[in-house]
């Protein structure tokens, strides 16, 4: 759902990250026998999420493929409290211009829509400039903060600033991080689940058989968690082998030419037995795609996730096997919900119990142009606003 600003995540990544490098532990093991039932029941949600939803029960971290249910019906939250009057929020977005002022814009809407006023200020997609857009907002002295896919670890000071103030700060696409200070909330735009569907399709469509290389960013936290919950799930199919963890940072991820590279590098090392790359997010996905055409390597199958635009449009053109997507908007609304439920002195929803589902795309179901209409599968609007108006 979020896509990331490269400066952002490039001090972080560097300190994790080396682009030729990779956790490839797993690749002298030869995979075991196929355990048909993960197999199948792999191949049911898959089956069930194209162009239907799934949702999952408990943390998303700990999620396993028994968690994971058909959606029917409302997941969400079904009670909330009575929004207080004239509430006054900031949001501060990781850089103007990308999806992060989309979800922004979109939280900022909703909390006019209760009444409130609302400021949108810049993160700059840089550590320093989410502490510049902290400072502001401590200086502007909010009801509420919200940001958008900002770690807790890059505006600790500024999230002490706030519980200082008493603030409410609510973090969307941000984990727990364990640190001294973190946000009052949490709202996840489900990547990790998402990160749980690429791996679910591979071990569907390959009938336990997949060979797979995550090719990862591991500089933020929420992608980490992505990232390990992700390699559990996969590593449940013993038919499978996962080939390597590709490290590279989202600067490398927008380089052509390196993306190139690295899928090159790829290839040569693994042969033929290179089916599957699992990626983080849109970016580099393109390069990823034309390095494998250059070495007639059609058959290696690429996922993504966010459901981006341009990634669905080239899904739909069969140049990229799956992508998957969060319910959008939904985020957004929670987030609401959570500054509704801190500002009226009550205790945040875990976010384990937001339910916000996802959906499997591939050329059977990718829009061409790359829209998607989120309200046609769930009004989740609807529910949020009734919930809220008739609260206590």
């Amino acid at each position: 759902m979020i896509r990331l600003p490269a400066v952002a995540a490039l001090g972080a990544a560097l300190l994790l990250t080396v682009a030729a490098c990779g956790d490839d532990t797993s690749a002298g093991e030869s995979p075991g026998p196929v355990n048909d039932t993960y197999t199948q029941q792999a191949a049911d949600l898959i089956k069930a999420g194209t162009g239907g939803l799934l949702y999952f029960e408990g943390a998303e971290k700990d999620i396993t493929l028994d968690k994971i249910k058909v959606y029917k019906d409302w997941s969400g939250p079904t009670k909330s409290v009575k929004p207080v009057a004239g509430a006054k929020v900031d949001i501060i977005v990781c850089k103007v211009g990308t999806s992060c002022e989309e979800v922004g814009k979109k939280a900022a809407s909703i909390a006019q829509s209760l009444g409130w006023t609302t400021k949108i200020l810049d993160g700059q997609g840089a550590p320093e400039g989410f502490q510049k857009a902290f400072s502001t907002a401590a200086a502007d002295k909010p009801n509420a903060v919200i940001t958008v896919a900002i770690p807790e670890n890059q505006v600790a000071d500024g999230l002490a600033e706030m519980k200082r103030q008493k603030i409410p700060t609510v973090g969307i696409s941000a984990v727990k991080e364990g640190g001294a200070v973190g946000f009052d909330a949490n709202v996840s735009s489900r990547e990790t689940f998402q990160s749980v569907l690429e791996v679910t399709k591979a071990i569907a469509e390959s009938k336990g058989t997949a060979k797979a290389v995550f090719l990862w960013d591991v500089g933020y936290p929420h992608l980490v968690e992505a990232l390990n919950t992700s390699k559990q799930v996969f590593a449940g199919c013993t038919g499978c082998k996962l080939l390597e963890v590709r490290e590279r940072t989202l600067a490398q991820a927008t380089d052509p030419i390196e993306m190139q590279n690295i899928t090159t590098s790829l290839i040569q090392k693994y042969g033929n037995d290179l089916q599957y790359i699992f990626t983080p997010y849109g970016n580099g996905v393109e390069s990823i795609i034309a390095a494998l055409k250059a070495a007639g390597r059609t058959d290696v199958k690429v996922m993504s996730k966010n459901a981006e635009p341009e990634r669905l449009g080239s899904v739909a053109k069969g140049d990229q096997f799956a992508d998957f997507g969060a319910v959008r908007g939904w985020n957004a609304y929670a987030a609401v919900d959570q500054v509704v439920r801190l500002l009226a002195g009550q205790p945040a929803l875990p976010d384990a119990e937001q339910g916000i589902p996802a959906t499997v795309f591939d050329k059977s179901n990718a829009p061409k142009d790359g829209k998607v209409n989120w309200d046609s599968y769930v009004n989740y609007a609807e529910r949020y606003t009734q919930m809220w108006s008739s609260a206590q």
